[in-house]
């Protein structure tokens, strides 16, 4: 199975309401000749779409995913929405992330100081991270 950012493959669940369809996913996918692909989008599952932005900051030793505009914290609702996907999916072969975004980047989201400065440009997102841990077994890669 392929767990796939739903952004990639064309759903607009980003959070102004659109998608990043990716043809480099399609081919990558289509390579695999792969037919359980299962797409996910922890954010819009919490608060759809469109919606406020979603950036990651770091308070002291703990990284949150922080609402631009009403600085609500998300990071413990994506780590829901992470359990709930590892108990609805115990085995998964290849996932695929958007890159940059704050729940589902692999190794490109940035974050910033609590003043707003980016401080590092190279984190994984709060879901991918998770995944991380869970699926020992698992390829991933971020488009």
């Amino acid at each position: 199975m392929v767990a796939v950012s739903a952004c990639l493959l064309g759903l607009n669940c980003r959070y102004e309401g659109d998608h990043r369809r990716s043809v480099d996913t399609q081919e990558i996918l289509n390579r695999l000749q792969c037919k359980n692909v299962v797409p996910f989008c922890p954010e819009v599952n919490i608060l759809g779409a469109p919606r406020e932005p979603i950036d990651l900051f770091r308070f002291h030793d703990r990284i949150e995913a922080v609402g631009r505009e009403s600085k609500r914290v998300y990071t413990k609702k994506i780590e829901l929405e992470a359990e709930r996907f590892k108990k609805s999916f115990d085995s998964v072969n290849l996932f695929i992330f958007k890159s940059k975004s704050p729940s589902c980047a692999l190794c490109s989201a940035k974050v910033y100081t609590p003043e707003g400065a980016v401080m590092e440009k190279r984190a994984s997102g709060i879901f991918a991270k998770k995944m991380k841990i869970w699926y020992k077994d698992a390829k991933f890669m971020e488009i």
